[in-house]
């Protein structure tokens, strides 16, 4: 989940792709894309608030101070919120946002217009192959429609 040039590329193509103004994700996107590495950090860094300022609400102010407290419950609140979001996006992108993403989590495999649609990367790096070529050579038998 390291953060690379590719992933700040992406975000700042995030308005085209969430519009669909971009059909493939850039040529450089891996495994992850930079939204998912974005969420797996904000769970993560969520986590820790949540647990830190959950400790400090829990003891009370008697052990760590009444601003301490006051504190918390805005950060515990704020974290609690960035998370929701995170998850009602998460579960608008796997089930009608990308297509095709539902059936991959039951199935555990993806088509390869899927892999060279969404992480053309990866699907270089475990085909060996182009993913634009083996785009265009779909097109050309047919198998996808053109833009």
């Amino acid at each position: 989940m390291k953060w690379t040039d590719a992933d700040s590329r992406w975000m700042r193509n995030l308005r085209k792709i969430a519009g669909g103004k971009e059909k493939m994700e850039p040529p450089d996107t891996g495994f992850f894309n930079a939204g998912q590495k974005a969420q797996f950090w904000e769970i993560v860094v969520g986590s820790v608030v949540f647990l830190i300022t959950g400790i400090i609400l829990w003891m009370g102010a008697r052990t760590f101070g009444r601003w301490a407290v006051a504190v918390s419950y805005v950060l515990h609140d704020i974290s609690a919120i960035v998370m929701l979001g995170g998850i009602f996006i998460h579960i608008y992108l796997s089930t009608i946002g990308e297509p095709g993403t539902f059936q991959a989590m039951i199935r555990g495999a993806v088509s390869e217009a899927w892999a060279w649609t969404f992480h053309p990367a990866w699907y270089k790096e475990v085909t060996g192959r182009d993913p634009v070529q083996a785009c265009e050579e779909a097109r050309q038998r047919g198998e996808i429609a053109r833009k």
